[in-house]
């Protein structure tokens, strides 16, 4: 009872202090953006609308001498924004949603008649084709309404937001290389999403991956807003890993995930998100569990302060349900019993937004059962048959279960959107980590090896530099993580929205010789702890080498195609 009111307190505080605070000002949200021609050449004097669905004028304004516009006080709701000019044909953006307190930002393209029917022919409506409130379109050949015969009479644009997925998206993508644990084998993935007026999305995704045995990782999630104010979340995924092996009668790695959330916009400056994990794993024996999670968000204008609770790592809010990296369940073991990583995190972070920078501080309790610890190295038999470790055959890599700890921590981080669709953070953070000793030149077995890891206090620091380059479209992410000498586990283990320990960068490149190569292909090389730092080697009994550290190295690369 005494950690239920521990976990539900801060909640119930922050909820009656905000529904005390005024809510004036905070309600109304802004729209803006910069209208250009098809050349990119700002267009002044243009007439902008923002309009209710039904395409009823709530209010206007003009573009100034560098076509920038802006709407004030746009109450929270959908909306879509319309811009005129003469020489031009209107441009229409539709399904926006405001926000409470948020700025929304819509860039806008006219396109004269000419360049908007250098798209013909057009094809008419076929027998088959589902039925819209469209009176006539003009189609690309990826089956998108371009133009638009509105009600009133006029024809406009459609267009689509920047970078705004089609309503059905498929990738495939063939990859391997050198990777972590349980990740080992050529990975053959395919993604589909659905998309269905805004409100709607269906994710579809399956790794299936060849190292001996063939693997097979799957993935599905659906997402609704079933009211303006309200999204449900759901997520399922099974994995088979029949390469990763515990004690000697322990071989083969299955899992079933189920996740659900919902998110609540209860008043304009307060939003809730709560759901729930629940974990069936099977390695020799069967482990059940279920890991629940919430958060509420107070917004003052720029500033906001969120409580979060969760029980397992890297599940904090209702955006993370879907995320690869955290849908395997953290499982080792320890005396040939099997272990899941989980425990309670308790933090309270104050965030701030100026322009293109947005800062936050957090405060943070942890307690963590059972931290997963990796490495890799030589196994030998004595060390396989005392059922302390799990071993992945595919990569030879190893993963340990630690003892528990407990830890305060703090972090600060700051996010700058640059110019040219770049971004910069820099992260500092201090708490508790699992740390080991430099290694002793007498060996020991595993069990002694394993009990000098203690937790220790430990520091991190972090940059991250990435984007998208306008140009090539080339996208990419490069980061290095430092962390104090001989820790084993990252710093704020729950948040696993920090950077990869270590140097590691990300790089997807399109292909853009279509006469040649097929359309939507792409190039990525995906690298993590580049140098191969933060090792902390340990001689065994038999003369055996193995070693320690937050994450191996792991080199992929391959090729994606886009539908």
């Amino acid at each position: 009872m005494t950690r239920r009111l521990s976990i539900y307190a801060p909640i119930f505080v922050l909820l009656c202090a905000a529904l005390q605070l005024p809510a004036w000002g905070l309600s109304d949200g802004t729209v803006s953006g910069v209208v250009r021609d098809a050349g990119g050449s700002p267009q002044i004097g243009t007439l902008i609308e923002l309009v209710r669905p039904d395409l009823s004028v709530i209010s206007q304004t003009f573009t100034d001498d560098h076509g920038h516009y802006t709407l004030p006080r746009v109450v929270p709701g959908v909306y879509g924004v319309k811009a005129t000019a003469s020489l031009f044909l209107p441009t229409l953006r539709e399904n926006l949603h405001v926000a409470p307190s948020s700025k929304l930002v819509v860039n806008l393209t006219l396109t004269t008649i000419y360049e908007a029917f250098r798209w013909l022919p057009a094809q008419p409506r076929q027998v088959d084709e589902p039925q819209d409130d469209w009176t006539w379109t003009l189609r690309l050949s990826a089956n998108r309404p371009l133009l638009r015969m509105l009600g009133d009479g006029p024809l406009v644009v459609m267009q689509e937001a920047d970078g705004q997925s089609q309503a059905l998206k498929a990738r495939v993508t063939v990859r391997g290389g050198e990777s972590g644990f349980g990740d080992g084998g050529v990975h053959n993935d395919f993604e589909v999403r659905r998309t269905n007026d805004d409100r709607k999305q269906l994710l579809v995704r399956a790794d299936l991956s060849q190292a001996g045995d063939p693997a097979l990782n799957t993935v599905v999630g659906y997402e609704q807003q079933v009211s303006p104010n309200s999204t449900i979340k759901t997520v399922a995924a099974f994995v088979d890993r029949p390469e990763i092996a515990g004690g000697p009668d322990s071989q083969g790695f299955e899992a079933m995930v189920f996740r659900s959330a919902e998110a609540l916009d209860l008043t304009p400056m307060i939003h809730l998100e709560g759901g729930s994990e629940f974990e069936a794993v099977h390695l020799g024996e069967t482990l059940l569990a279920s890991h629940p999670f919430g958060a509420v968000k107070v917004q003052a204008g720029d500033t906001a302060l969120t409580y979060r609770v969760t029980t397992t790592p890297g599940l904090e809010g209702s955006g993370e349900l879907d995320r690869e990296s955290t849908l395997v369940p953290a499982v080792g073991e320890a005396d040939g019993r099997l272990l899941l990583e989980h425990g309670l995190h308790q933090e309270l972070a104050l965030s701030h937004t100026d322009g293109n920078v947005r800062w936050t501080m957090a405060v943070y309790h942890d307690r963590d059962e059972h931290p997963m610890i990796e490495g890799g190295g030589s196994v030998n038999a004595a060390d396989w048959k005392a059922g302390d470790l799990l071993y992945d055959a595919s990569t030879d890599t190893l993963r340990v279960a630690g003892a528990g700890y407990s830890t305060n921590g703090v972090l600060a981080e700051l996010h700058d959107v640059l110019p040219q669709d770049m971004w910069l953070t820099v992260a500092a953070a201090m708490g508790n980590a699992m740390t080991m000793d430099a290694a002793t030149t007498q060996p020991e077995t595993l069990q002694q090896n394993l009990a000098s890891i203690h937790p220790e206090r430990a520091e991190m620091l972090s940059a991250s530099f990435g984007g998208k380059l306008a140009n090539s479209k080339t996208q990419l992410q490069a980061s290095y993580r430092w962390q104090t000498k001989g820790s084993l586990t990252p710093v704020d283990t729950y948040n696993r929205s920090l950077a990869d320990p270590y140097l590691s960068f990300y790089v997807r490149q399109p292909f853009h010789y279509r006469c040649i190569l097929p359309n939507g292909m792409e190039a990525m090389i995906d690298v993590r702890n580049l140098l191969a730092q933060g090792y902390r080697p340990v001689l065994t009994s038999d003369g055996s080498l193995l070693y320690f550290a937050q994450a191996s190295r792991a080199i992929e690369a391959g090729l994606a195609f886009n539908f």
